[in-house]
């Protein structure tokens, strides 16, 4: 099978676990989970990859487990909730994505671009966004004074990850230094025997905080709040430090965001280099630059309603939900006006078409940020420009389709040109698809079953909205060979893309309902298919 697609649903969801690093279980975890727990987790994920069940239920029950997990280890709900909406908007727009646009490029090249055209810019919103809606700063939370301690620093040289930034100032908030911190007292010139664990917590620290491993967040956790509690009990004062509950909860909060960030940077740069993550956290500042005056004039807005309100009511935090919901819902209309007014000046391909004259109508009309990231947006979709070859095979494709005495000779020839021009493996969907629809109207089902069955797993992650009459194809023909496992397969995924099963439309998909359609189609017939 070839691998020009976007990863798929299983896989995004399981590394979302990975990177969060929730299930490794070496003790008894701060989660309360159990080696059971894990195991079933595991169940579940694996069912997942496997597109078993109810596909769009399965993953939002995947999402919630993880939710309910971290949510477990951290004091803050307005930190977590600022966590899990962040997650489900890069998840959304990952999925709406799929849906929607399709690819010509290998999974790993499509990850590549979908990190520099949706992920990053989508990224800087949620994040600011988000701790506004849930008032994150009525915390009074501390972080390390670097503006954005949570990216890395790459350089030249070497790569300070947010983990090593994070647990520098953890020591210094503490008023301590990391050996004092995970091993107080300690004394090479002494003749008391050492501590195991402390002795362990040391090393481990250290080999963290130098880049050489990313620990699970349970280690971590585990690690500093023994930590914690070593360094308050501690017979000799002068390495006693009373590490007050609430500061305990914020150094684990910094903690967790700074070993996510790490673990998803670290993986990005062990894939595609160093040069690409610089490049991605530089376009995140800049994304982030644009928009901090937005957010500047949003949040003096806002805290100018809220002293007019003093008084009225106790409830801070649902005004600032109720406060900010209209902007956020203005700001994305404001950006969907503004990229439909320059759609036709970037159509033409040069930017020497917006003027400065029109540029600066468009920051007037439309805000200095919306305008910068819709360009920036353009510019980068360049970098990853299909040739236009793949287009003429695509249209090429569809024609043929569309020919009542489309034959095998016909697609052999086209699958011969795709083969000439390399682009077999960016359209592996095609070929199969023709095949089918040739043999679905000679009225040979099963053959045609067959080969619908290959075109709707080559086109599911890489076809994106073209695949509306090649699922229900697909669906049909499971039902003709009586094949209920697939024409659920299929119905599932004809949910998760919003398409329209045929006979189902916008019925919910009931088992009872499901079955008279399944009965239906093994008898219907569609010629123009």
């Amino acid at each position: 099978m070839t691998n020009h697609r976007f990863p798929t649903l299983g896989k995004t969801i399981r590394y979302a676990f990975d990177v969060c690093g929730v299930l490794p279980r070496k003790r008894c975890e701060p989660d309360g989970l159990m080696e059971e727990d894990k195991k079933r987790m595991q169940k579940r994920l694996e069912r997942l990859a496997n597109e078993e069940g109810r596909l769009t239920e399965n993953c939002g029950a995947a999402i919630e487990e993880l939710g309910s997990i971290i949510s477990a280890t951290l004091a803050s709900p307005k930190l977590t909730l600022w966590l899990g909406e962040v997650s489900m908007d890069l998840f959304d727009v990952y999925n709406a994505v799929i849906r929607t646009e399709g690819t010509y490029l290998t999974e790993r090249d499509t990850v590549r671009w979908f990190c520099r055209t949706h992920a990053v810019p989508r990224l800087v919103v949620s994040v600011r966004k988000h701790l506004l809606r849930f008032n994150v700063m009525s915390e009074g939370l501390l972080t390390p004074p670097e503006a954005d301690w949570y990216l890395p620093t790459v350089t030249d040289e070497k790569t300070t990850w947010p983990l090593e930034k994070a647990m520098h100032w953890a020591y210094a908030v503490c008023d301590t230094n990391q050996t004092n911190f995970h091993y107080p007292g300690k004394n090479t010139r002494s003749a008391r025997p050492e501590c195991p664990e402390q002795t362990q917590n040391l090393e481990n620290a250290g080999s963290w905080r130098t880049g050489r491993r990313t620990p699970s967040w349970n280690s971590l956790h585990w690690n500093f709040s023994r930590s914690f509690e070593r360094l308050a009990s501690v017979p000799d004062a002068k390495h006693r430090r009373e590490i007050p509950e609430k500061l305990r909860a914020n150094v684990l909060h910094v903690l967790f965001v700074a070993r996510l960030s790490t673990d998803i940077c670290r993986s990005i740069s062990d894939t595609y280099g160093p040069a690409f993550l610089s490049q991605l956290v530089s376009q995140y500042q800049q994304h982030d630059a644009w928009l901090a005056p937005e957010i500047a004039r949003l949040q003096e807005c806002l805290q100018g309603h809220l002293s007019t309100l003093a008084g009225r009511t106790g409830d801070t935090n649902r005004l600032w939900w109720e406060l900010s919901e209209p902007y956020w819902k203005w700001f994305a209309d404001r950006l969907l006006a503004c990229a439909y007014e320059m759609q036709p000046l970037l159509a033409r391909g040069d930017r020497t078409s917006l003027s400065e004259e029109i540029l600066t109508s468009l920051n007037t009309k439309y805000g200095e940020y919306t305008v910068r990231r819709i360009l920036d947006t353009q510019e980068t979709r360049g970098e990853f420009r299909a040739p236009l070859e793949f287009f003429e095979a695509v249209f090429d494709g569809f024609e043929l389709k569309s020919k009542p005495h489309c034959s095998d000779d016909d697609i052999d020839a086209y699958e011969a040109d795709l083969q000439r021009s390399a682009l077999d493996a960016c359209l592996p969907w095609m070929v199969p698809w023709l095949r089918a629809v040739v043999r679905y109207r000679r009225e040979d089902f099963q053959s045609a079953f067959l080969h619908a069955a290959q075109a709707f797993e080559q086109a599911k992650y890489s076809a994106g909205e073209k695949q509306y009459a090649l699922v229900n194809l697909y669906i049909e023909l499971a039902a003709k060979m009586d094949s209920w496992r697939s024409f659920k397969k299929g119905v599932e995924w004809a949910n998760f893309l919003g398409i329209p099963v045929r006979w189902l439309r916008d019925d919910e998909p009931t088992e009872d309902r499901l079955r008279g359609v399944f009965e239906l189609m093994k008898l219907a017939r569609y010629p123009s298919t």
